[in-house]
């Protein structure tokens, strides 16, 4: 047996099957590992065998086992296994032994911590969106056993030798963002100051002083002339929008979207703010976006999250775990720079489809993570073009930040 650690709605998952209003065999790539390649090769059932012959090429490029293969996708970016209903045709006629790891445990996402496998969710797939977000109490951890040899594909893995504060920071992470006394902006406004301090000092002083700072920066939720103070920090809903307008158009060019969903999601946003897809955006037509932003803001985001911000919080403690926060990236500020641009994004696709169709539901708000987590955190190279692009623009500051977040 081997300990793991788990949030505690993911044995509460199960896949829906054919009542899934999605598919996972579409829309991204599919690796395939060395020992499913290889009992591929001895399919003996025509039909699936002359498709896995076809579709199933060696990722030569790769020296990873877990990615010895590939299969190719056609031009609408499905699987070639994709049956009619939606469902996959490997599992149907062998069973579920021959899917490969990468479809045998989706959306089961896996990460190792010393000797702690850790599994949890991606929210790429609705019925784990549902799962996670719709936990009015919050998200809660346990810890419990499994036999070693259970199948699973590892994403990340953490060294804690050179990570040894990770447990302290994660905990502390957690805590932070799950303290509802503060809306969740100003929550991840007090992280960010917070990461940026900690990161300032060497890991000799840090150790020393570590239990003192996030006593000192989980009492500012308490702090009543701090909290008035980042409240009164002026957002900048021109620069928001400018940066937010050309993410979405850098992923619409990155190999392009393929997601119907997701495209009727992005122009609900477009045409609720006024937005376009042009360079040559007017000021004035920019003013008007601006109006129609805050508008649906004031009367619909901000009375939905009053009462169901949770959702957004189950999101981001989602996010912080299965991502290894605040070493997903080169460095802490880094990590916390890609959590605030998903959380923009997220926020803006949601005020934009609550403007066009001028209400905000719990089923609008899943539909929204759930594409955007599909058609965004599964692109690695979107990603990295992202961070490249901010570093770019000098947009890495917690000045940058702080524009990003405040309302």
């Amino acid at each position: 047996m081997r300990p793991i650690l788990i949030p505690d709605y993911f044995e509460e998952f199960s896949c829906i099957g054919g009542a899934c209003e999605d598919t996972c065999c579409a829309g991204w790539n599919i690796t395939v590992d060395k020992r499913t390649y290889q009992n591929y090769r001895k399919v003996k059932h025509p039909e699936i065998r002359e498709k896995l012959q076809r579709y199933v090429k060696r990722n030569r490029s790769q020296q990873d086992d877990s990615s010895y293969a590939k299969l190719i996708l056609d031009e609408n970016k499905n699987c070639h296994m994709m049956l009619e209903d939606g469902l996959c045709g490997i599992h149907k006629e062998l069973g579920e032994q021959f899917l490969c790891n990468t479809c045998a445990t989706y959306p089961r996402q896996f990460t190792k911590v010393g000797s702690f496998v850790e599994k949890s969710l991606t929210l790429s797939c609705p019925e784990a969106a549902r799962v996670a977000l719709l936990r009015e109490e919050g998200l809660g951890f346990i810890e419990t056993e499994e036999p070693k040899d259970t199948r699973g594909l590892m994403s990340n893995e953490l060294n804690l030798e050179k990570h040894p504060l990770f447990w302290n920071l994660r905990v502390f992470t957690i805590q932070l963002m799950q303290n509802r006394k503060q809306p969740i902006e100003i929550r991840l406004i007090i992280l960010g100051l917070f990461i940026q301090k900690i990161e300032r000092l060497k890991l000799s002083d840090l150790e020393q002083q570590l239990p003192t700072i996030m006593e000192d920066y989980l009492n500012r939720l308490d702090n009543e002339e701090f909290i008035e103070s980042l409240k009164n920090i002026e957002g900048n809903l021109n620069f928001q929008l400018n940066l937010a307008r050309d993410l979405i158009r850098y992923r619409m060019s990155d190999g392009g979207v393929s997601s119907e969903k997701y495209l009727a999601i992005l122009h609900q946003l477009l045409d609720g703010l006024l937005l376009d897809e042009n360079d040559n955006k007017e000021v004035q037509d920019m003013d008007q976006s601006i109006a129609k932003y805050q508008q649906s803001y004031l009367e619909l985001y901000e009375p939905f999250m009053k009462k169901q911000g949770y959702m957004l919080e189950n999101y981001v403690i989602n996010y912080i775990f299965k991502n290894l926060f605040p070493y997903d990236y080169n460095t802490m500020f880094e990590s916390y720079m890609m959590l605030v641009i998903h959380f923009t994004l997220i926020k803006l696709h949601m005020i934009g489809m609550a403007s066009k169709q001028q209400k905000l539901t719990q089923d609008m708000v899943i539909e929204c993570i759930q594409q955007l987590a599909k058609a965004i955190e599964h692109n690695s190279s979107y990603l990295q073009g992202v961070r490249k692009g901010m570093e770019d623009s000098g947009y890495t500051t917690m000045g940058h930040m702080f524009v990003m977040i405040s309302n």
